[in-house]
């Protein structure tokens, strides 16, 4: 492929300094920064004897504190300097350098009267006020500094990241307070610094007229304020102007050189030897009749790869008795179809069929469980026959009250335990359709592609040779209103993007996800005895606690296998990023991959596939993912074949999305057990029907 050019967010600068002197002291001290052991030099730790913690006011001199000399760049020592005693404890640990550069970055924005949030052992946030008027909120936009050392260049580098904006209510704590809980506050602002409300200093809490919450989405459902509609312009444009303008109006000035000497004229470009892509095949889908596609929309023109197992099925309505009229609407919908849409049977071959007076309508909107749980029961499922049901929902997925918002997920829950998975579709939506104000065919389109796979049907399949190896996703996701994470997991006992045995579990029992793990291994393995690794897609990077229980259970079933674990991490705003130059849109392709250094990537999943393939705008402009691979046995960790194979079955995977005709930017392998672990919380006992562990029933 010709080589794109491609831009990172990324400046390089020199040390201010060739050496510094840094006080150290084994006590704890206001505005003192903690260090753990691990970063101080050695002559700290002979001085105070061994701490967990030691305690620096970095270059700042302080009587009592022990002194240390070093030098900034910490030189590469070749094997005959290692032979002349030669060491590393020359210069200060990066670690450290890192913190200082932070503190001092830190304290010139905060000088120049900005906002600055206190994160100083990653990064520094910047908030620059916006002028705009408004009588209820002040607004920021939001910058980050990241300080990292010879990451991409040889130099000291500053990640510059756009964290989009937020605003600070013009209305105080006292105000706030008789209409809000306090547990809504997290962030305020008193005396023009930001702290934690848990964290606010005496004289804050003794004048709380004067303190000043951020807006958060908690505070924005105790209000009862109104979702705002997301912004699905193009991010990369958007990105690159505001960081543009941030280092052209405070990084790229005399001032600023003075304590951070900023070499870099404008953001570094990609070196071209850290760009590669993906195989070409790997964007290939395969549908009846083995027929290939790189679209799923236009493959399903062949026909989904596999039609429902189910010959006979039968669908059936849940509604609200004042949406009647929505949901025969939607019946005929699905039966007949509307616009380019032309029914559930023709777009994934799935029969429609309705029993008349099958159905269920229920009188009460905010209670209606009873009703449906007493309806069903009453009802005649007949065991030949597969059954679908589909939920008119009269409130929006976005809706507040906690308890409308539980309706939904109960009513799969109640269904699941059935037997029956189900397909919730939004009454205001039909209703919209009805009054000329929405097109729904292409959302039809998703729709019939989800009913198909929750029918255990195969919309489209990846064109993959098969191998002996185990897949297993974990994702997570936080429920906002108990503060709770939760983990699911899926495992898929083939390449091919099929996943199955759907798990969920509290953050904490690594254990018992672990334990689920040796169990689907176990099973595997009892008749499939060639396996070859296991390949563990995880949310975050993989702790040494949570793969060891996963090594030991492989050690208990004497499985000398390799387990590759491939950290895959949504790349958020305050993280790298890269801009292809040569495009109008600034995205750069899909499948193009970035080494980062230290078996890090950065991987674009879009639906930018050539120059030569027209884009679809409505397709969105997602930012990268981020890779990180690791492996028990690290000389495969090293081995370029296998890194490149791994890279394309993430890319592979993302393609795999059975709620949407749109390829998506994270892949399933994360993204259905992050599904799973949305709902599982409301669930009864926590515990997912038995039913629902093989099913797609949460799409």
């Amino acid at each position: 492929m010709d080589t794109p050019n491609l831009t990172f967010n990324i400046l390089t600068f020199s040390h201010p300094k060739e050496e510094y002197t840094f006080w150290f002291t084994d006590r704890k001290e206001e505005n003192l920064s903690r260090i753990h052991h691990s970063l101080v030099p050695e002559e700290v730790i002979i001085h105070f004897g061994n701490k967990e913690h030691y305690f620096t006011s970095f270059d700042k001199q302080h009587d009592g504190f022990f002194p240390v000399t070093k030098k900034s760049n910490s030189p590469r020592l070749t094997e005959h300097d290692k032979m002349q005693g030669i060491n590393k404890n020359q210069a200060f640990a990066r670690s450290l350098l890192r913190r200082y550069y932070n503190v001092i970055i830190h304290s010139w924005f905060q000088n120049k009267k900005l906002l600055v949030k206190p994160t100083f052992i990653n990064d520094v946030d910047i908030w620059l006020p916006l002028k705009k008027a408004d009588n209820q909120y002040w607004f920021f936009e939001k910058f980050t500094i990241k300080v990292q050392f010879t990451r991409i260049t040889e130099k000291p580098e500053l990640l510059v990241s756009y964290a989009g904006s937020s605003k600070i209510f013009k209305t105080s704590i006292v105000e706030l307070i008789p209409q809000v809980s306090p547990v809504c506050f997290n962030w305020v602002v008193y005396k023009r610094k930001l702290v934690k409300y848990g964290e606010m200093p005496e004289e804050a809490k003794q004048n709380l007229d004067k303190v000043y919450p951020v807006w958060n989405f908690v505070l924005r459902d105790a209000l009862n304020q109104e979702t705002e509609a997301t912004d699905k312009t193009n991010r990369y444009i958007k990105y690159q102007n505001k960081i543009n303008n941030f280092f052209n109006s405070h990084l790229n000035t005399f001032e600023f050189k003075e304590i951070i000497p900023v070499e870099s004229k404008k953001f570094i470009p990609v070196p071209p030897v850290n760009i590669n892509r993906v195989n070409d095949s790997s964007n290939q889908l395969l549908f009846a009749n083995k027929k290939l596609d790189v679209v799923p929309y236009n493959g399903m023109k062949y026909g989904p790869y596999r039609t429902s197992e189910y010959s006979k099925i039968q669908f059936f309505y849940i509604f609200h008795a004042e949406d009647t009229d929505i949901a025969k609407i939607l019946n005929n919908y699905l039966g007949k179809g509307i616009d380019s849409f032309k029914g559930l049977y023709n777009f994934a071959k799935v029969p429609y069929f309705t029993e008349p007076n099958f159905s269920i309508s229920f009188t009460d909107k905010y209670n209606p469980l009873p009703e449906i749980t007493k309806k069903i029961r009453t009802r005649n499922f007949r065991p030949d026959v597969h059954y679908m049901a589909i939920y008119v929902s009269p409130h929006n997925k976005h809706v507040r009250d906690r308890v409308c918002k539980s309706i939904y997920y109960r009513i799969k829950e109640i269904l699941l335990k059935k037997g029956i998975t189900s397909q919730a579709i939004d009454a205001n939506k039909v209703r919209a359709v009805v009054q000329g104000r929405l097109r729904y065919d292409y959302s039809l389109n998703n729709i019939s592609i989800a009913i198909l796979a929750k029918l255990d049907g195969i919309p489209w399949q990846l064109n993959a040779k098969l191998k002996n190896e185990l897949i297993l996703g974990v994702g997570a996701f936080r429920n906002l209103d108990t503060n709770v994470q939760y983990i699911g997991s899926a495992f898929s006992f083939m390449n091919n993007g099929r996943f199955k045995h759907f798990e969920c579990f509290r953050k904490n029992q690594i254990d018992e996800l672990a334990g689920s793990i040796i169990h689907q291994i176990k099973e595997y393995v009892s008749v499939n005895s060639n396996i070859s690794r296991l390949i563990i897609h995880f949310y975050k990077n993989m702790s040494h606690k949570e793969l060891k229980p996963i090594e030991d259970g492989l050690n208990g079933l004497g499985l000398d296998i390799p387990v590759f674990i491939l950290s895959i991490n949504k790349t958020e705003s305050n993280d790298i990023v890269a801009f292809d130059n040569g495009w109008k849109d600034l995205m750069p392709q899909s499948g193009i991959f970035i080494n980062l250094g230290g078996n890090s990537f950065l991987l674009f999943n879009n639906t930018r596939y050539s120059n030569n393939r027209a884009f679809n705008t409505n397709d969105g402009y997602p930012f990268p993912i981020k890779l990180n691979i690791k492996c028990t046995h690290e000389e495969l960790a090293k081995d370029y074949k296998t890194i490149r194979e791994l890279i394309d079955q993430v890319y592979q995977f993302s393609r795999m999305y059975w709620k949407s005709v749109r390829q998506q930017n994270l892949p399933v392998t994360i993204r259905y057990p992050e599904m799973v672990a949305e709902i599982y919380p409301h669930f009864d006992g926590y515990e997912i029907p038995a039913f629902g562990k093989d099913n797609l029933w949460f799409l």
